[in-house]
């Protein structure tokens, strides 16, 4: 829904490709890091050499 817009690109659809690089990519990128770090953690951390 957020995407799909008509064929012309005007100032919304700029300001649309804009904020989804901006605020919800980022926002995406940190949530997966923390739960990422927050299983590591959670696992006992990396394992060792082998």
């Amino acid at each position: 829904f957020g995407l799909l817009a008509g064929t012309f690109v005007g100032p919304n659809a700029l300001l649309r490709f804009y904020v989804l690089h901006c605020v919800f990519i980022p926002v995406v990128v940190t949530i997966l890091l923390a739960v990422h770090f927050w299983r590591v953690r959670k696992d006992g951390g990396i394992s060792g050499p082998l």
